[in-house]
């Protein structure tokens, strides 16, 4: 006879839609109470759910009357950053004119902050453009930093242990979720 096998644990609702949009109208707001006298922002999302994440951030902030905004995607292999070129592009997918981000208050959008290894390397590369101020925003904030990279906007803080994988699901199919899986 052998020994049963344990089967994975459902994952674990840790954000659902309604409290995903409510996170993306607070991190909004908070964004616009940091920066109001700011006369242009930048929101730089990091390619992937991040992209989804801040085209969100950038209609809200819009819609409450932000300055100037702008928005772009730093492209990257995140498994592996320096081995492939990265590039910042607009939404249509054509390069982006780093000159917008001088002087501008850039927020760099990733749906998770785990070790800080990505939001490092998309820092680096829009660094010389020399912002004003750069921001860090994120929808779940794991707290496993390997990397000195802190979130200043946050959706939710989570303290998981480090085998456990956050699932951030906001471009379908299905409701927008974000899921602790062990």
């Amino acid at each position: 006879m052998s020994a049963p096998t344990e089967s994975p644990a459902a994952p674990t609702v840790i954000l659902d839609a309604e409290r995903i949009q409510r996170c993306v109208q607070r991190i909004a707001r908070h964004i616009l109470e940091d920066h109001h006298g700011a006369t242009r922002l930048v929101v730089a999302a990091i390619d992937g759910q991040g992209t989804v994440l801040a085209q969100r951030i950038t209609a809200e902030l819009k819609q409450i009357d932000a300055p100037e905004t702008h928005a772009c995607v730093i492209e990257m292999d995140k498994d592996a950053p320096l081995d492939h070129p990265m590039d910042v592009v607009d939404a249509e997918g054509a390069p982006f004119d780093l000159s917008v981000m001088e002087e501008a208050v850039v927020i760099v959008v990733d749906d998770v902050l785990n070790s800080g290894r990505t939001l490092l390397y998309g820092l680096a590369h829009i660094l010389p453009a020399r912002p004003r101020h750069v921001g860090i925003c994120v929808l779940v904030d794991r707290i496993h930093r390997r990397f000195p990279v802190r979130a200043d906007y946050v959706g939710q803080s989570l303290s998981t242990n480090l085998k456990a994988h956050i699932d951030v699901q906001l471009s379908g199919p299905g409701p927008d979720v974000a899921l602790l899986k062990d």
